[in-house]
């Protein structure tokens, strides 16, 4: 409980440090709404070029980045020192985190926030919005959209701590973590019906991107308790390994 108040405490510190340029606060939220903007916009027309591609119809673009941009929202604005994690190592600054018997992950992930993110989670909400009204979902898919959220806020938070852990194992940890780290996030951003077969197994199981918006989509869409319990594993796998890794 110290360790969360810790956190709350460096969050609202990082916050209101960043409220103060107030100009440059407001445009880089705007800024980042209309870059995500730009590529839900292709997404959809390109979906409806196609049509229903492999379960995706064009409107289920805007579930697939409700639930990616605000997991990587609420990751990101608030947690932002995770990114941060190679250039402390490589710059000798990690060990002023280990000075104090504090909860080491927790004061390195809040020790900095990112302005620009604000305007993923905008964005996220505003996709949710959109999705939910045009989609006409019931309140259980509601409810399921949120319960995916969550658990792919947590996978983000993991598999990007991994990302960023392997700076303590190589000597050229970071262009490798920011590497590998590209490779998750791009490709979560694709149209969930371009990943069948092998692929999709890799992008679920190795390099879960698609548990960022792809896959709660699909559950969504034909529901099935079988696979929301897979979701469920692999999220505490993912969480689980990432903190073992990390440490």
């Amino acid at each position: 409980m110290r360790s969360l108040r810790l956190a709350i405490i460096n969050i609202k510190k990082n916050f209101l440090n960043a409220r103060e340029l107030k100009s440059a606060f407001i445009i880089s939220i705007i800024g980042m709404f209309l870059n995500n903007f730009s590529f839900t916009f292709l997404w959809f027309y390109f979906g409806k070029s196609v049509g229903v591609l492999n379960g995706f119809a064009p409107m289920d673009i805007f579930g697939i980045y409700a639930i990616n941009t605000t997991s990587y929202g609420i990751v990101c604005a608030f947690l932002y020192g995770l990114f941060n994690i190679p250039s402390y190592i490589s710059s000798g600054n990690f060990d002023k985190f280990l000075i104090t018997p504090k909860n080491t992950l927790i004061k390195v992930v809040t020790s900095s926030i990112s302005t620009s993110a604000f305007g993923d989670l905008l964005f996220g909400i505003t996709c949710f919005i959109i999705f939910c009204l045009s989609t006409k979902i019931s309140l259980i898919g509601i409810l399921l959209v949120i319960l995916f959220i969550i658990l792919s806020t947590i996978v983000f938070f993991s598999f990007s701590l991994i990302c960023m852990s392997i700076s303590f194992y190589l000597m050229d940890g970071e262009n490798i973590s920011n590497g590998l780290y590209g490779m998750f996030v791009g490709s979560s951003l694709y149209h969930g019906g371009a990943f069948t077969g092998v692929l999709k197994a890799i992008f679920i199981f190795i390099v879960p991107s698609l548990l960022l918006g792809a896959v709660p989509i699909e559950i969504i869409n034909s529901f099935s308790f079988v696979k929301i319990l897979l979701f469920i594993v692999l999220t505490v796998f993912w969480l689980v390994f990432s903190i073992y890794f990390f440490y």
